[in-house]
């Protein structure tokens, strides 16, 4: 995949995102229906059952990684959906990810 791929069945469109530094992953791609201006992304961003309130004390790479590409990219996404966590389907504004990395 290039930079980025538009998939669209002609009702709804998805924009497929190349994602950088990933260290040994190097096949990454960033999900973004855009109707509903979300992200979704495995494994890249797990947020406690809890809302994010500081950042932890230790800030994932990955995570770090995430929060750059979207800067890079310029991506108006404004919540995240984890596939693997909270497992209580809670919808984890994007605001929620730049407390984990610091920014806030």
């Amino acid at each position: 995949m290039a930079e980025k791929k538009i998939l669209t069945d002609g009702t709804h469109t998805i924009e497929l995102y190349h994602l950088t530094d990933f260290g040994q992953q190097r096949r990454d791609a960033h999900c973004v229906p855009t109707e509903r201006k979300s992200s979704a992304r495995s494994g890249r961003f797990n947020p406690p059952p809890q809302p994010l309130t500081r950042t932890p004390n230790t800030v994932s790479p990955y995570t770090a990684s995430l929060a750059a590409n979207i800067q890079r990219l310029n991506l108006d996404v404004q919540r995240i959906i984890p596939v693997h966590y909270p497992a209580d389907n809670r919808k984890v504004p994007v605001a929620e990810l730049q407390v984990a990395v610091g920014k806030t």
